[in-house]
């Protein structure tokens, strides 16, 4: 008997995220649709392609996806593999039933649908992500170019302003500064180049998630262990800083260069009850830009005194 893929997504979940994805038969596919809490996660729920859903692709990656609408019906999307995007109002679940069994036997009639004109961005609500985030090498030559034109702009003007001091030779603490700063660069690189192999997989709707240094030392960790999330922010922008995650055992684990501050907050929801404090950098924005860049050297000093396991 035919099986096709089939996956759910609860309104806690996030764009991407599915569980219980495993080929099933039609008939499975009919009991898991009449299964799902449709009721219980109707309450508070936008409607929209990602929220409380049963998703079925076939093996021409051809999707149908049964999800909530208004005055207890039921949206039924079916994307094509040419990303053409429709959408049919059902009344009742039966019916929704119905078309997803004419999907399994390719026998779908697409005439009472409405086609959508707009179809950008419509797979990533489809397809299953895995939340997984590495550095990107362009993070990383990002920060080294970041570095090294601000230390070098900051050397000239300081070499400039000294040199025009009368016709003496080059003062010795200019030369040794410029030692020190090209150094401290070297230094920078190499606690980022280490930093290169962080690994992290985490999604909003998934207590489990998973965080190393290196992929020798992935550690997984529960949500519901979380003591408090600190977030340190600059004065004009709330998501720009870093985050340091502090377990109720103690451990402190600081995802760096791998996801935005905000996008790292969001995947923690409010109904888990964790205590996210806001500390504002009291440094300039310039200042505080720079020692954002510099979070690694921070991760660096957790890792070599075992505050990171």
């Amino acid at each position: 008997m035919l099986q096709l893929i089939s996956k759910l997504q609860h309104n806690t979940y996030e764009k991407g995220e599915y569980s219980d994805e495993q080929p099933r038969d039609v008939e499975e596919t009919i009991k898991l649709i009449k299964d799902f809490p449709w009721d219980a996660e109707r309450a508070l729920t936008d409607i929209q392609l990602t929220g409380p859903s049963v998703t079925i692709q076939d093996s021409d990656l051809n999707y149908i996806k049964l999800g909530l609408y208004f005055n207890g019906k039921f949206c039924v999307y079916y994307l094509d593999k040419s990303n053409h995007l429709f959408e049919y109002h059902a009344p009742t679940i039966s019916e929704a039933c119905n078309l997803v069994e004419d999907f399994f036997n390719s026998r779908l009639d697409l005439m009472p649908f409405e086609k959508h004109f707009f179809n950008i961005g419509n797979q990533p609500h489809f397809n299953s992500n895995d939340f997984v985030y590495r550095v990107k090498p362009a993070r990383v030559i990002a920060f080294v170019a970041f570095i090294s034109v601000y230390l070098l702009f900051a050397v000239s003007i300081f070499v400039v302003s000294m040199l025009h001091i009368g016709n003496r030779p080059f003062p010795m603490p200019i030369f040794l500064s410029i030692i020190a700063i090209g150094l401290f660069i070297g230094y920078a690189v190499s606690v980022t180049i280490k930093g290169r192999n962080q690994y992290l997989q985490i999604s909003r709707g998934n207590n489990v998630f998973s965080y190393g240094f290196d992929e020798q030392r992935i550690v997984i960790y529960n949500k519901a262990d979380v003591e408090e999330i600190m977030h340190v922010t600059a004065i004009r922008d709330r998501n720009v800083g870093n985050v340091r995650i502090r377990f109720k055992s103690g451990v402190v684990i600081q995802p760096t260069m791998l996801i935005h501050d905000y996008d790292l907050l969001n995947k923690f929801p409010e109904n888990l009850g964790i205590k996210v404090s806001y500390k504002q950098n009291i440094l300039s924005d310039d200042q505080n830009a720079f020692n954002t860049k510099l979070n690694l050297v921070d991760l660096l000093f957790l890792t070599k005194n075992k505050i990171i396991y």
